[in-house]
């Protein structure tokens, strides 16, 4: 895992990509897999634990993301919903999780690794655009949410607590 201080690339010359939704936004790249690349992300991904979400929970905007082999194990498509802008969405990924991003995009064909500059060319190769994009709460950022279940939890207590 790398440090929190080591440098994340800069984004240079590229526009944010994909639709947005308040301040919510999509992404989607479809990529190239390697030759025998599907079976052995199936593989690796079919053993994606608790452990594995709560990592991807560090990044803290992160509303949902999934991966879909297709085009007969040729080819993948990582789509996601995050908050914020898509920079430092990936810059937070270079420096919060790199490790982990890198095990799950190995399989990629052309993978520079999240901590090279290279990254921001791979997606703009890669990225496609939704033609529609909709999020049922596009002003509600992720740890908003998190708060919202804790509160929402807390008073549900109280309430148990009061009627006992």
């Amino acid at each position: 895992m790398a440090a929190t201080g080591d440098a994340a690339p800069a984004m240079i010359d590229h526009r944010d990509p994909g639709l947005r939704s308040g301040q919510a936004r999509e992404f989607t790249v479809i990529f190239p897999l390697k030759p025998g690349g599907a079976q052995r992300m199936r593989d690796r991904l079919k053993n994606y634990t608790d452990e594995d979400a709560r990592m991807l929970d560090k990044v803290g905007t992160v509303h949902d993301l999934r991966f879909v082999i297709f085009d007969n194990d040729t080819r993948a498509i990582f789509a996601t919903t995050y908050d914020g802008g898509f920079e430092q969405y990936i810059k937070d990924f270079a420096t919060i999780v790199p490790d982990h991003i890198d095990k799950e995009f190995a399989e990629c064909e052309g993978w520079p690794g999240v901590r090279k500059p290279e990254i921001w060319d791979f997606i703009a190769r890669h990225q496609v655009e939704a033609m529609v994009f909709y999020s049922a709460y596009p002003e509600v950022p992720v740890k908003q949410v998190w708060k919202g279940q804790r509160v929402l939890k807390a008073f549900e207590h109280l309430l148990d607590e009061a009627q006992a």
